[in-house]
């Protein structure tokens, strides 16, 4: 038996060099989705209050490592913003920082063998403290209008914390429990 017969292609034994490979590609296809994806809600004109770009970032913090969902969270805004303009400085900012925290504690969760739900929900809650903090310390300096606070910030996306809390841990699970097993 050759080497390429002891290992199936999709087994977490095959080579570190694949693995990250893999990763990088899941990556660049979540930071890829957190772009179209906003673009078909904002059509319907329900991308601000359904947080588009949040969806695909927390899939992939609950199907990538921490480091990796991390940096998916924190390019995607950037990307966006020079490819579509959206969103806008500084918007930008605090998304960039937002979606970090969000993948990254999504992964961290869930690599502490949570359930998938509550890795979810954890990294929404981290999300929602990050952006009210960013928000609140932005709005002093920037000497942004009062609806911009922190508060205003995170209850504007409830919409879209339930989207997110309800159909991304239902829609990852069968990935997450395939690799659990």
């Amino acid at each position: 038996m050759n080497e390429d017969e002891k290992l199936p292609a999709g087994s977490a034994s095959c080579d570190p060099m694949q693995q990250r490979a893999r990763e990088l590609a899941a990556g660049a296809l979540f930071c890829a989705l957190g772009v179209t994806v906003p673009i078909l809600f904002h059509v319907f004109g329900v991308g601000r209050v359904f947080l588009p770009m949040h969806l695909p970032v927390l899939f992939g913090g609950l199907v990538l490592s921490a480091p990796m969902a991390s940096l998916v969270g924190f390019l995607t805004p950037w990307a966006s913003m020079v490819l579509t303009g959206m969103p806008p400085l500084p918007m930008a900012i605090i998304m960039c920082v937002e979606l970090a925290v969000l993948g990254g504690a999504a992964s961290l969760a869930l690599r502490m063998r949570m359930p998938v739900w509550a890795a979810a929900w954890i990294a929404i809650a981290a999300r929602a403290v990050a952006t009210f903090v960013l928000t609140l310390a932005l709005a002093r300096v920037l000497h942004l209008p009062p609806n911009a606070t922190g508060l205003a910030s995170v209850a504007a996306g409830l919409p879209g914390i339930a989207l997110q809390a309800i159909v991304i841990p239902v829609a990852a699970y069968p990935l997450i429990a395939r690799r659990r097993t």
